[in-house]
């Protein structure tokens, strides 16, 4: 059965799934995350019928004979065949006695034997892991469990729950899997609390994303209008495109207030108040992060490359 009568078959807003063990990694890439790898089948809403299918998609270095669910869609590769292409996954937790004390015991989580793992989960029972995320507490009631193994465990805990938490919230915020990996190879756990903070350091720290992306996360955030965080970041994002595009080391400062309102208003049509962007220039030059002399504004490396420059041909 081809595609077109696998969605036949489905409803029309059911989502594509693949569950299954992960048996072997084919290809990872560690800097941008693309990943191919082997699964064992175990659960399917398409009409896939073989015991595996190569997965494809962008996530981080995932475990062997663990459990994941992967959603996407089925692909033709024009040279290794029909392939599941993966928008985002999910690791899926354990339900047993036996899978919780394997997976607490493996490799995941240093220091914890299957000993220990047992106690856990004989105390907690087997929805231990929910149960300790929501109520770190509850380890303390596991008999002859030292503090600083408990402590361990609860963060490895959190780091591995942590990835999947913040892709699907980077999903909601309309990111996609390949950039949704940029943005946590560049802040980690911190990812969230970074972008809720100021949307707008992506525009400096994510290769591929500009002024208006990040001001579309920033309106969802309530940081649009004359918000301070956005209107330092126009500033800052025009003058490195004046240099990227034009080539221009600096950009005459009447020019440049005009030309960073005119995209804000073009970004939201909100009217651009004139004191405070200049207020926000001035707060950028005394943080260093932009230069002034006389009625230029400079990015600070090209400012201390012209100096160095004009010092050098006055020798």
């Amino acid at each position: 059965m081809d595609m077109q009568e696998t969605l036949g078959l489905l409803g029309e807003n059911e989502e594509l799934y693949m569950k299954g063990l992960v048996m072997s990694t084919i290809f990872h890439n560690s800097e941008n995350l693309f990943s191919v790898v082997r699964i064992q089948v175990q659960d399917t809403n398409t009409t896939w019928d073989e015991k595996d299918i190569v997965v494809t998609g962008f996530f981080p270095a995932l475990h062997e004979q663990e459990a994941y669910i992967f959603h996407g869609k089925l692909m033709d590769h024009a040279k290794f065949g029909q392939q599941f292409k993966a928008d985002r996954f999910k690791k899926e937790m354990p339900q047993t006695k036996q899978g919780v004390v394997q997976y607490l015991s493996g490799e995941l989580f240093k220091g914890i034997g299957k000993k220990t793992a047992e106690r856990v989960v004989d105390t907690l029972g087997e929805d231990a892991i929910s149960r300790i995320l929501a109520d770190p507490s509850l380890l303390q009631t596991v008999p002859r469990l030292p503090l600083a193994t408990a402590e361990s465990l609860l963060e490895s805990l959190r780091e591995n729950q942590g990835l999947e938490h913040i892709m699907v919230s980077l999903n909601e915020y309309g990111f996609g899997p390949q950039l949704s990996m940029k943005i946590f190879q560049a802040y980690k756990q911190e990812t969230l609390n970074v972008l809720e903070g100021n949307p707008y350091k992506l525009i400096e720290d994510v290769k591929g994303i500009g002024f208006n992306r990040a001001d579309e996360l920033g309106r969802k955030l309530g940081l649009g209008g004359n918000h301070h965080a956005r209107l330092q970041a126009a500033i800052l994002y025009m003058l490195e495109q004046e240099s990227l595009q034009q080539g221009n080391v600096f950009m005459e400062r009447e020019v440049l207030l005009e030309s960073v309102t005119q995209l804000l208003e073009n970004s939201e049509p909100v009217r651009i108040e004139q004191e405070l962007l200049t207020k926000q220039l001035a707060a950028l030059e005394e943080d260093m992060k932009v230069m002034t002399e006389n009625t230029r504004v400079y990015v600070p490396s090209l400012y201390f490359a012209e100096a160095g420059f004009a010092a050098h041909v006055k020798r």
